[in-house]
């Protein structure tokens, strides 16, 4: 007889006005952008177009209130960009919901099995 283990899995998004906000793929973007300093750098880390990141930070922007990235355009020490405070706490938040949500994961899972046998 093979035993089956069942399990609980969840991902999360914060959404605004029925448009993803913020996710995964945003928050290792945001985190690479203030490691790299630019888009572009960011981009090539994480094996993804400048286009397509471009594209998520613009849309991030848009959505949000506040700036989240603040874009340092071109000159004599080139281009680059920054996270704000905001986009700090951004990051921090969606990474203690993330760790409350393992939490809470882990806890439902220890349980689960008790449910189907």
């Amino acid at each position: 007889m093979i035993h089956q283990v069942f399990n609980i899995a969840a991902d999360l998004s914060f959404y605004r006005d029925g448009e993803l906000f913020l996710g995964q793929s945003q928050v290792r973007l945001l985190k690479q952008v203030v490691a790299d300093g630019s888009i572009n750098a960011a981009a090539k880390n994480l094996k993804m177009s400048y286009q397509h990141a471009w594209h998520q930070l613009d849309k991030l922007n848009r959505l949000s209130p506040v700036p989240v990235v603040i874009r340092q355009k071109g000159g004599r020490d080139g281009g680059g960009c920054r996270i704000s405070p905001y986009g700090m706490k951004l990051i921090r938040t969606y990474e203690k919901k993330v760790d409350e949500i393992v939490r809470f994961l882990d806890q439902s899972n220890s349980e689960l099995e008790s449910c189907f046998f």
